[in-house]
């Protein structure tokens, strides 16, 4: 069975496939292996949201099965209004600025609130099966900490907060963990997408 994964990102299908790799029945596939283009709009409010937009637009377009997902950041500490939430580059409506804007603007907001606090990404999941019918979940990814006191500005792995991301169980930063440490941590998120692909997919 051809399972559709919208996405263009070459390391989350990487990912997807490893996640997914215990269901030999399942073939992962992306838009661009079949040569799919579309322009999909992500205007939702929350991750789910938008992966329920992304998965009905390369459902109704291929009529495979398909997955979809998003993300967005949220802090323990933080009020509501100043969650990143979807929008984690975007500092105030602007959009584009620099890693080191960025970076800012988190240590500061860090700072106002006791200088570190609890963080998880929350992955919205749509999952459309062979017959159309939609189920969608949102996942909180394992927690993690977020300091004023960074790792290492210079190094480019990961994303511009990875260095004050702190993996509260390896007790490690992010940049410095070791692969099985990094796997540990998506251990959650690998588990509860395995649970929907067996439940909604397979129907096991």
């Amino acid at each position: 069975m051809d399972l559709l994964f919208g996405t263009g990102n070459e390391m989350k299908y990487k990912m997807m496939k490893e996640r997914l790799k215990e269901f030999k029945e399942i073939n992962v596939i992306t838009p661009k292996m079949i040569g799919l283009d579309l322009d999909i709009v992500e205007d939702g409010n929350t991750p789910e949201e938008n992966a329920i937009k992304k998965a009905k637009q390369y459902y109704e377009a291929t009529k495979i099965p398909t997955i979809a997902e998003d993300s967005g950041l949220y802090i323990d500490k933080f009020s509501n209004e100043e969650q990143p939430g979807l929008f984690v580059k975007r500092i105030n409506g602007v959009e584009g600025l620099s890693d080191e804007v960025i970076l800012k603007y988190y240590i500061d907001k860090l700072n106002e609130h006791g200088k570190e606090s609890l963080a998880a990404y929350h992955t919205g999941v749509c999952l459309i099966d062979k017959d159309g019918n939609v189920y969608s979940d949102c996942i909180e990814e394992t927690k993690f900490l977020l300091t004023t006191k960074p790792f290492d500005k210079s190094s480019p792995r990961g994303g511009v907060l990875e260095c004050i991301s702190y993996d509260v169980n390896a007790n490690k930063y992010f940049q410095e963990r070791s692969e099985e440490e990094y796997k540990a941590h998506y251990k959650k998120l690998d588990d509860e997408y395995r649970k929907l692909v067996k439940k909604y997919i397979l129907k096991k």
